[in-house]
């Protein structure tokens, strides 16, 4: 049987205890089921901060899905995400066509470790050294950072 292959990345409300999130991730894997598809892989990235702010969160939690299906599929899926309220946004993107879907592998679900935070997950934002300075991901000091024009004085 061939199908197409889709990943679709789900941020959902960061307020939500585990279950909920777990209550999120059940329909997604009841839509792929019910309509012939493949789940291969769920991928948690955690709770990370936004860009922008979407219905007054700064933070959401990213999940990433990976499966096969065909079109009817993804219409149901991104039917049953729009009417849920714990998802903040979501976005799917077609990545091939005619996979045979016997020779792809599913990657076994391991449910995170959710835990009852206050909302501030400073392990994923930056780091502070000795000096009390934060740094981000790559080490550098956020301050001084700029928009494009690296080296650049006025």
């Amino acid at each position: 049987m061939s199908l197409i292959e889709y990943e679709t990345t789900v941020i959902i409300r960061p307020d939500i205890g585990g279950d909920a999130v777990e209550g999120t991730l059940d329909r997604v894997r009841d839509v792929i089921k019910n309509r012939g598809g493949k789940l291969l892989a769920i991928n948690h990235w955690g709770k990370r901060k936004l860009a922008y702010e979407i219905q007054k969160h700064a933070r959401g939690v990213f999940v990433h899905t990976h499966f096969l299906g065909g079109n009817t599929l993804v219409q149901e899926l991104e039917r049953n995400m729009r009417i849920n309220d714990n998802v903040l946004r979501f976005m799917t993107i077609q990545l091939a066509k005619n996979i045979d879907a016997e020779s792809r592998e599913e990657k076994a679900y391991e449910r995170p470790q959710y835990d009852l935070d206050d909302g501030s997950d400073d392990a994923q934002d930056g780091m502070e050294d000795e000096e009390g300075q934060e740094h981000g991901r790559d080490g550098y000091n956020d301050d001084n950072a700029s928009s494009g024009d690296a080296g650049e004085e006025d």
